[in-house]
């Protein structure tokens, strides 16, 4: 018996997926759906990953400004001293956010102007709250009579505003000594 030869010939994908068998027609159509499927779906893949980019970026600059003045303007040493302690709380909030954002920022990939618009927000956020806190301050300031009171309430605003600009512990720690004294005199 002589061995049987067989005669193969390569063809294009697409001219397999037209020819039909008629044992498997349709495992052949179904298989040639789904390889059609994958194939334009792969194309499809780096236009998300960039619209999925995008998004991500646009997530990452956004800017919320949304600090206000206080309802009731502080009327006492204590309020004082608590509506500080919460505007750093929240500066220290926002330089968290920042950091974060930034280190998403490098993980997604850089981009110089994603990175500029979320140190500007930082910068925007903490001059509103140094503008907000020096307008509390002014008020203060002008209803305190005593001299020693005042100088005490001259340098825990100082610190304050020391901590939301640099956010080292060193400011935090002067900050809270300051705030203390100033609250309990």
């Amino acid at each position: 018996m002589q061995p049987n030869k067989m005669n193969v010939t390569l063809q294009s994908p697409l001219v397999i997926m037209s020819k039909t068998m008629p044992i498997k027609e349709m495992k052949v159509k179904k298989y040639g759906l789904v390889l059609f499927g994958v194939l334009f779906i792969s194309g499809c893949a780096p236009q998300n990953q960039n619209n999925n980019l995008q998004k991500q970026y646009a997530d990452l600059a956004n800017c919320e400004d949304n600090i206000t003045m206080p309802k009731q303007m502080p009327h006492s040493k204590k309020e004082f001293a608590d509506f500080l302690s919460k505007a750093a709380l929240n500066a220290s909030a926002d330089q968290f956010v920042i950091q974060k954002r930034i280190e998403i920022l490098q993980l997604v990939g850089w981009d110089n102007s994603v990175a500029d618009a979320i140190t500007t927000c930082s910068a925007t956020r903490k001059s509103k709250l140094k503008e907000i806190g020096a307008n509390v301050f002014e008020t203060m300031k002008a209803n305190t009579k005593d001299t020693e009171e005042r100088r005490a309430l001259v340098e825990a605003y100082s610190s304050w505003e020391a901590y939301v600009t640099s956010q080292t512990p060193l400011a935090k720690q002067d900050f809270d000594s300051k705030v203390s004294y100033y609250k309990n005199m």
